[in-house]
């Protein structure tokens, strides 16, 4: 969901509130050393499959250019010449949060840009589960067409339905839309995942702040 920019004070207030919740991403930025055992399933992990000869990648020491720090998530899906166009193929990084709160609101963000190329999907999601794992609904957003060659920061906001209390936070591209080749690569940086503060909540943070600028001045 494409947010507006406001004037009035209490959605400022609201907005300001939301920019300063906790990320509940760990190593939001990629920098540190990814999984790929689900050793640590709160660390990214990352998964891919296609057909044979199809080459795959989804990996933070690539040498791309973050956006911030040293590092950037790269996934790349490429065919091999004579060998696989390597369409129906996907490769990515998941992340487990846990302690959702059900009814709750949240936003998933992450900055993006092609690596140097789009040709195929790219997506983010969050997929809601229970206390086992089981997945109970999920909300995908692609970004076919929309990933340049700058970075751009893409959200969403979906509430965590009843019976949530972990999220899946999933980074991917992923070739089953028909091109062909279906060479993609694009880098990842600065995700984020957080929990939106009610508007009461904010309105009152609000006024929290505005009574301390009057007892200050």
């Amino acid at each position: 969901m494409i947010r507006p920019l406001f004037a009035s004070a209490a959605l400022v207030a609201l907005v300001g509130a939301q920019a300063s919740a906790t990320n509940l991403l760990n190593n939001a930025g990629f920098e540190d050393a990814l999984g790929f055992d689900f050793a640590n399933p709160n660390n990214w992990n990352g998964f891919f499959g296609g057909p044979a000869g199809t080459f795959l990648q989804a990996f933070n020491d690539t040498g791309a250019t973050p956006r911030s720090g040293d590092r950037a998530l790269v996934t790349t899906i490429r065919g091999a010449e004579g060998i696989t166009t390597g369409n129906d193929a996907f490769t990515g990084h998941v992340q487990i949060v846990n302690g959702i709160t059900a009814g709750a609101s949240y936003e998933l963000a992450v900055w993006a840009r092609t690596n140097p190329l789009l040709l195929n999907g790219a997506e983010f999601r969050v997929e809601w589960q229970d206390a086992m794992g089981v997945e109970i609904s999920r909300f995908n957003q692609p970004l076919q067409g929309l990933v340049t060659s700058d970075y751009q920061r893409f959200a969403f906001t979906d509430v965590a339905p009843a019976g949530a209390s972990r999220a899946a936070i999933v980074i991917a591209v992923q070739s089953f839309i028909g091109a062909s080749p279906a060479d993609t690569s694009v880098a990842w940086d600065d995700a984020s995942f957080q929990i939106i503060p009610a508007p009461g909540a904010a309105a009152l943070l609000a006024v929290a702040g505005v009574t301390g600028l009057r007892r200050r001045r």
